[in-house]
């Protein structure tokens, strides 16, 4: 009786085996999203990107999002692809989808409407609409009302060197932590675009943001500050910088409410 128990015991697990997702995720918002639904342990492999969490970061890579190679995604076995909007070429995709293999793209959010949606729509294709409702009311609960708008500047650096200083403005995520910290943000433009240094130095940020990324990159912050492009700007010159991790500050990711609360502490700082 008991073989016969452990017998059948053995079969369930075979089967759940057998039928477990194997999940490739190529985009740290999605990765980001697919965890926080308690999904994670499905996912067997991840593009460079997804940086958050640790368990994810220390899986296999197929690449970076946007330049992604079909033997690599294949070569995993994956039985679902979900991918951010921006991934691969055209070609790499179509072929991965000749396979039979189900490819998931969802589009990138940049407003925090948008965040909700997408939990939904990556929770439905993962049958976890029970958890997004779980964690979206979680995410509306650790949100700030928006204040005030304060007289603090500040400025989101994309990237700077030789070629010039490229910044975040408008319908962008760094745009959003400024919305709901109350600092103004001194670029006015859409998206990420280039800001001369005479418009720098005319606006006067009180400090400046960047990604990890990119500050350690150029050799840390205060390599960061020193760089010629920003050479003029006094909140370069006392290096005022804060460094946001580069999926935290660029992504409309769950931690949004954690990256709202780091802006906000620096702020705080600057002020006092």
């Amino acid at each position: 009786m008991k073989h016969t128990f452990f017998i059948g015991i053995l079969l369930m697990v075979n089967s759940f085996m057998a039928n477990a997702e194997r999940l490739v995720v190529a985009g740290g918002t999605i990765t980001d999203i697919v965890y926080a639904l308690n999904a994670g342990d499905n996912v067997v492999a991840v593009d460079t990107s997804s940086t958050w969490p640790p368990k994810a970061a220390a899986l296999p890579k197929v690449g970076y999002y946007r330049d992604l190679a079909a033997e690599g995604i294949l070569s995993q076995k994956p039985t679902m692809i979900l991918t951010l909007e921006g991934a691969g070429r055209p070609e790499v995709l179509t072929q991965i989808k000749s396979t039979g293999v189900p490819v998931y793209h969802y589009d990138k959010p940049d407003k925090v409407n948008d965040l909700y949606t997408l939990i939904n729509q990556v929770a439905k294709d993962l049958k976890k609409e029970h958890q997004a409702t779980i964690l979206i009311k979680s995410l509306k609960s650790q949100l700030p009302q928006k204040p005030k708008p304060s007289k603090t500047k500040a400025l989101f650096i994309l990237s700077a060197g030789e070629r010039g200083v490229m910044v975040a403005g408008k319908e962008t995520v760094p745009e959003v932590l400024f919305n709901y910290t109350g600092i103004k943000n001194i670029a006015t433009h859409n998206g990420f675009k280039p800001i001369n240094r005479e418009s720098m130095l005319v606006a006067n940020p009180d400090f400046i943001i960047a990604p990890s990324h990119v500050v350690y990159g150029a050799g840390g912050p205060e390599k960061f500050c020193n760089q010629a492009a920003l050479a003029l700007i006094p909140a370069a010159k006392e290096c005022r910088l804060l460094v946001m991790d580069s999926l935290m500050a660029l992504g409309m990711t769950t931690r949004l409410p954690e990256a709202i609360a780091k802006l906000d502490a620096f702020h705080r700082k600057q002020v006092l």
